[in-house]
């Protein structure tokens, strides 16, 4: 009934909205999630939802994450002719909590783009500012879950939390990194076999892109012996460059069947 109305409208609303119409294209979507690195195809639970994530590094270190957040500050939709649109991101920048349910997806941003092909999303992780509204507008609908560690202003990408090897010590961290990450992912061949992301004329569903990063890579290879937090802080980096993956749909793709998301969130206020 809602899409019968639409069509309507724009058929009777004038000239405008005619011509509005038949430009043709689809809203392109983009979400994001997170997940321990799966194993032959599986995705392994490192903890609840809400509770730490408890993982071994390659070296055998048992990493406790406390607290753990990823800041998406843009999205960048690019064709394959090289022209670029900026995606509106629906609540500003998207702090990500990392101890939110494992492959639960949470709406980042979207618009209406042309059809045709897309070969790149541009994704921008940059530090997190609470965004400023105005004092009638209710927090929950125009912007995305606040953290309630204030450490995380200022930070693209924070982490706190503890290593253990064995029955060794325990040694705690807390990293903030400030940095501005720019991932480029290929979507040119999204849709398998040499396909790139394709828009239609008419879409009779939107394109969905879920953006997905593994959590438990961050410390690989770090001796927490003789922990530095300075080399730590430039690797989480490097690593969220590495390990950040599109997938297209609702759907993380893995080297065995895709894995479907654990719930969902597309609603205003549901970030974080």
């Amino acid at each position: 009934m809602v899409a019968a109305t639409a069509v309507f409208v724009s058929l009777t609303s004038g000239c405008g909205a005619l011509e509005r119409f038949e430009e043709g294209g689809a809203t392109v979507f983009v979400f994001t999630t997170h997940h321990a690195t799966p194993v032959n195809g599986v995705f392994p639970g490192k903890g609840d939802d809400e509770m730490p994530r408890v993982y071994d590094t390659v070296d055998g270190w048992t990493v406790t994450m406390l607290e753990g957040y990823v800041t998406i500050s843009a999205a960048t939709l690019i064709s394959c002719g090289g022209s670029e649109t900026d995606l509106t991101m629906f609540w500003g920048p998207c702090p990500e909590d990392l101890k939110s349910e494992d492959l639960a997806s949470l709406t980042v941003a979207g618009k209406k783009v042309g059809e045709g092909d897309y070969c790149t999303l541009r994704l921008t992780y940059a530090p997190y500012q609470t965004p400023v509204i105005d004092d009638s507008v209710d927090p929950d609908e125009s912007r995305h879950e606040t953290p309630a560690n204030e450490s995380v202003n200022g930070a693209t990408i924070y982490l706190r939390g503890g290593a253990q090897l064995g029955a060794g010590d325990f040694t705690q961290f807390e990293l903030t990194n400030s940095q501005t990450i720019v991932v480029e992912l290929d979507l040119s061949n999204l849709e398998g076999e040499g396909r790139p992301l394709h828009v239609d004329h008419r879409e009779d569903f939107p394109p969905e892109l879920l953006v997905s990063k593994a959590y438990d890579r961050f410390f690989d290879g770090i001796d927490f012996t003789n922990f530095d937090a300075g080399a730590a802080t430039s690797q989480i980096a490097r690593v969220l460059e590495e390990q950040t993956r599109v997938s297209l749909g609702s759907y993380v793709m893995t080297d065995g069947p895709p894995m479907a998301d654990s719930g969902s969130d597309s609603s205003s206020g549901g970030g974080g």
